[in-house]
């Protein structure tokens, strides 16, 4: 920034005082000079108006003089002889017009009236556009400017036809109007100094120009292309304030006008400079008066500041005094005004730091003494500290970090040693070299702010630590980069103990990856395959063998296994206790065997083939235990020699535990659907003896009560007999249908069917054999897609389980509607409801939904619930229970609606 003393601020200000006067001198000057040009083009646009009406004027009369010759009759004898002189007095009569001429209307000339010019040999017009044009308008043509033959002059022709009686055009009267003196009848005019005015035709080239009255005809073509003329000439009048003469060659202004009735046009001109040379002169008038005013504002400005700077003056040299400690100088100022105030505030100002000094002297004492317990508080920090310069070289360090680059003093800090060591020591995380900008110290003094980044130093002892480093830039107030600090932790031990927190949690989730695996899975090839994959995910295993054991006969049986050689598995397919292999010896001594490295020698004969039949090298063999019973080994090979900690091989306890618990619970699960299977067999073989028999009674029972004459006791009894042996046999269908769908999910036989119209149907069918009334609410089209017999037998369920639970007489109410994209049916009824506690359990085959003694108690649930949620679940939809003690049940399913017909009505799905 500019520096100025105050007395060249006030003169400054005095200066930009005047800048205001001298911007209104500028736009009054630029005000004056657009409204003299304007004046100035005015003028021109009037007088060119003026003469365009001269010259129309001009024309008009010319046409007039050529339309009154044209019928004189001696024109139409177009006799030479007579009319040369008679043309030669005509012309005389009339001075305005240099000669007037006949042409016959092959354009031969038959009269001329020119004195000075030969009669013969006589003039031929026949090829001129004015002359065919006559001919051919009968009309009078004025013509544009051309260079005359006789004499040779620049002019231009007024032509009027002279008609025969029929009306005809027969000849053509020319009426020749020279230039020059077409010219001098303007040159008279009031022309300012220098102004120039011309008249040019309706192709722009100039019958005259009063600034050029020897204007050639070549230079008459000169405006030919002007377009303010062009403008002119089709009409519209133009100003321009501004432009070069195309004649002339100078810079002028002017205004261009249209002649009245024709196609010609007036311009009128004036050099630029000599139109504005007035005004010109009055802004060098003006501005040598601001000058003067100027010059006379700063003499007076420079007195004045030299007196009001005197009082500032003396202030400067008392605060200078003062800044070099004089603290005893004052400044003595009566002028009366804020300068004496200010003078009287710098005196007490130097008073108080007088006082403040004796403040700062103590205050800096106890500074050093903070300073100096701060440095003993970072001495005692663990972390290292350093500082570097913005050069890069390390300016400062506490103990710690002395002791973490191996130097003994602060003075060895900065040398090339230490800078050779954070180039060369310092490493990422994964072992390679850092670049010298990702050095720490380096970002530190690049402004950057970082925490926690992790580096490798190979410390002067030659071990590597593994550092947390935090770095930050240090400014002064000015914000100027003074150092780089960084901060540094060593991590190593506390990267240990993560790392072991690390395994131990890997190997955690690992063990719950397994048992999760292990629990979902039943078949014990399933589960062989299980132990295969987790084994070698879990434990990183090359190869790995599982075997079974036989306790009786001390023999291991091959259950599976994973990249073993076809000869090692055939060669271990079957496994004695004794057999010289680590496998055999772990089941033998029922406990963990390890061989490191089979290669290093001690490893049992066996053991040693197949570690050169496999390329094996590590082996461990894990018995696999499960209530203190053998269940089999699992052995795993390395093809690198893998030292084995206490804690790998507590893991690998823990999941050979696992394992075995897996391995058992298959054994368990095969004897357990055997005895399922077993079940099933008698329950059919009791279904198929229970059918004939039942169906006898209830037969008869129809027959008698249908046929026979009965008592009422009679009638009764038979009535109790059928009903019970309906319900018997509806148990029997259970037991087959239970049967039937014991192995799995039922195959289905889909078909896309309208739901209301079974559950209908279902209603109906039912009512008949029960006296509890039935209410269907199964209004709405709802279309499934699944397999109508066994959703039928669903409702049958519910409906039958609603009555059984009615008191006599109780309604009992179906209802189908849509819940979303899904068919809801529900079955309420009148009865007891059923405990909270009983709720879950009631689609459990042959369970009790009441207490017994309790209210409405019937006995146990037939299997209609347990089928009909087999039933529901496998079409994809869920059944559930609504139910409040004393409020009665409500009985639901849900499926899937079918959204549209499919092209085949019915298919089996699994």
């Amino acid at each position: 920034m500019l520096q100025l003393r105050i007395h060249a601020k006030l003169l400054v200000a005095f200066v930009l005082v005047l800048l205001p006067v001298l911007g209104l001198l500028v736009v009054d000057l630029l005000s004056d000079l657009h409204r003299t040009r304007e004046d100035i083009l005015h003028v021109q646009f009037m007088t060119a108006q003026a003469v365009a009406g001269q010259a129309s004027e001009t024309l008009d009369a010319a046409m007039s003089f050529g339309w009154a010759v044209s019928k004189d009759p001696l024109l139409r004898t177009l006799d030479p002889q007579q009319l040369d002189s008679h043309l030669k007095e005509l012309a005389a009569q009339s001075p305005l017009y240099d000669s007037v001429a006949v042409f016959d209307a092959t354009g031969i000339n038959r009269g001329w009236s020119n004195p000075t010019s030969p009669d013969e040999p006589r003039l031929w017009i026949g090829d001129r556009p004015y002359f065919q044009k006559v001919m051919t308008t009968n009309a009078p043509v004025i013509s544009e400017v051309l260079e005359l033959r006789r004499p040779i002059r620049t002019g231009l022709l007024v032509s009027t036809p002279v008609r025969g009686p029929d009306g005809k055009p027969i000849a053509v009267f020319n009426v020749v109007l020279r230039t020059d003196l077409l010219e001098q009848r303007y040159v008279g005019a009031r022309l300012q100094p220098g102004q120039a005015l011309f008249l040019a035709d309706q192709n722009g080239r100039l019958a005259f120009h009063t600034g050029l009255p020897e204007l050639s005809f070549e230079q008459s073509n000169a405006y030919a292309h002007f377009e303010p003329l062009r403008i002119a000439l089709r009409g519209m009048p133009s100003r321009l304030s501004r432009f070069t003469s195309p004649l002339q060659g100078d810079e002028r202004l002017g205004a261009f006008v249209p002649v009245p009735r024709y196609p010609w046009a007036v311009g009128v001109t004036i050099p630029y400079d000599l139109a504005m040379a007035p005004l010109y002169e009055r802004a060098r008038t003006r501005l040598v008066a601001f000058g003067g005013i100027l010059l006379l504002s700063i003499l007076l400005a420079a007195v004045l500041a030299r007196f009001f700077t005197r009082p500032v003056r003396q202030l400067q040299i008392a605060s200078k005094a003062l800044g070099r400690g004089e603290m005893h100088r004052r400044v003595h100022i009566s002028t009366g005004d804020e300068l004496e105030d200010l003078g009287t505030t710098f005196n007490e100002m130097a008073t108080r730091l007088s006082q403040r000094q004796v403040e700062v002297e103590t205050l800096r004492a106890q500074a050093e003494h903070q300073a100096q317990q701060l440095a003993a508080i970072i001495a005692s920090v663990p972390d290292a500290i350093f500082l570097a310069n913005p050069d890069g070289q390390l300016a400062d360090a506490n103990p710690a970090g002395l002791r973490l680059l191996g130097l003994g003093d602060r003075a060895e800090l900065g040398g090339a040693s230490s800078m050779a060591l954070q180039l060369q020591n310092l490493r990422h995380p994964d072992g390679h070299p850092m670049a010298p900008e990702e050095l720490p110290i380096h970002r530190a003094l690049a402004g950057e702010t970082f925490t926690d980044v992790e580096v490798l130093l190979h410390g002067p002892d030659g071990q590597e630590r593994l550092l947390s480093v935090h770095g930050a830039p240090v400014r002064d107030v000015s914000g100027k980069l003074i150092f780089g600090e960084v901060v540094v932790r060593d991590i190593t031990r506390r990267r240990r103990e993560e790392e072991e927190l690390a395994w131990l949690l890997e190997r955690e989730l690992a063990l719950a990856r397994i048992g999760q695996a292990l629990v979902s899975e039943m078949e014990l090839e399933r589960i062989a395959r299980v132990v295969i994959e987790q084994s070698h995910h879990a434990l990183g295993a090359d190869g790995i063998g599982l075997w079974l054991a036989d306790p009786e006969r001390q023999e291991l049986s091959l259950l599976t296994s994973h990249r073993l050689t076809a000869a090692a598995e055939e060669g271990l397919r079957r496994v004695a206790f004794q057999a010289p292999l680590l496998t055999a010896k772990a089941a033998r001594e029922e406990r963990i065997q390890v061989i490191e490295d089979a290669l290093a020698g001690g490893a049992p004969t066996r053991s040693g083939w197949l570690a050169r039949e496999g390329g094996y090298r590590g082996m461990v063999a894990v018995p696999l235990h499960s209530h203190e019973r053998l269940v089999g080994v699992m052995s795993y090979f390395t093809r690198e020699p893998r030292p084995i900690s206490s804690r790998a091989l507590e893991f690998h306890t823990m999941v050979g535990r696992l394992f075995a618990v897996a391995i058992e619970k298959a054994r368990l699960f095969q004897e357990l659907r055997a005895a399922l299977r077993l079940r099933e067999e008698f329950m059919s073989a009791a279904a198929h003896e229970l059918k004939t028999p039942v169906t006898s009674i209830q037969t008869w029972a129809e027959l008698l009560l249908n046929l026979e004459v009965l008592t009422p006791r009679q009638q009764k009894g038979l009535t109790t007999i059928a009903r019970n042996s309906r319900r018997i046999s509806r148990l029997v269908e259970h037991l087959f249908a239970a049967v039937r769908m014991a192995p799995g999910p039922p195959k289905l036989e889909r078909q896309r069917f309208e739901l209301h119209t079974l559950v209908r149907e279902q209603a109906e069918k039912f009512s008949r054999t029960t006296e509890n009334p039935i209410h269907v609410d199964a209004m709405e089209a709802l279309f499934i897609h699944a397999e109508r017999q066994l959703l039928g037998e669903v409702v049958a369920h519910l409906l039958e389980n609603a009555v059984r639970y009615s008191p006599p007489g109780g309604p009992v109410e179906i209802r189908a509607r849509r819940v979303g994209s899904e068919a809801v049916v529900s079955v309420h009824d009148q009865g007891p409801g059923i405990p909270p506690e009983r709720q879950p359990h009631v689609f459990e085959p042959l369970y009790e939904p009441l207490p017994p003694g309790a209210p409405g108690y019937t006995g146990v649930v037939h299997l209609g619930l347990h089928l009909s949620r087999q039933i529901i679940e496998a079409h994809g939809g869920r059944i559930w229970v609504e139910s409040h003690p004393g409020e009665g049940s409500t009985f639901c399913f849900s499926l899937p609606l079918s959204p549209a017909p499919l092209k085949e009505d019915s298919h089996t799905y699994s």
